[in-house]
């Protein structure tokens, strides 16, 4: 398959400033996460302290969004184009009936469950990208 093509299928666009575009979404995702571990209360304020490629209104993804993350494809399961660790990272989400409980993503193999706030994982930063 040709790069131009998996570029196409995959929606994923690095805009070369390390960012990465998701042309389906419209989401702009952090191209390389940290490779240090926060807890969840440290990945929201990394998240909102983050400035990168001119913009200062990054924060920590939903459950949801992360899920678009995953394809099973590869392994570790996320698209070759994001750099970074390949382990668990936080979601900003926690379900309804236990909200100390938040979402987290581990791409090692494409799962997602939840764990207590005061665990350490990995961070990707998004932001919605404005019309």
């Amino acid at each position: 398959m040709s790069k131009l093509r998996a570029l196409i299928e995959s929606g994923f666009i690095d805009r070369g400033d390390g960012t990465i575009l998701d042309t389906r979404t419209n989401f702009l995702w952090q191209q390389s996460s940290p490779s240090k571990k926060f807890t969840w209360k440290e990945s929201n304020e990394y998240c909102k302290s983050l400035t990168l490629a001119g913009h200062d209104d990054w924060r920590l993804p939903t459950i949801e969004e992360l899920e678009i993350l995953i394809n099973k494809k590869y392994k570790p399961t996320i698209d070759p184009i994001f750099k970074g660790e390949s382990g668990i990272y936080w979601s900003s989400s926690a379900p309804v009936d236990n909200p100390s409980l938040p979402w987290i993503v581990g791409f090692c193999y494409g799962s997602m469950y939840f764990d207590n706030k005061g665990s350490r994982y990995f961070v990707r930063a998004v932001r919605s990208m404005k019309e």
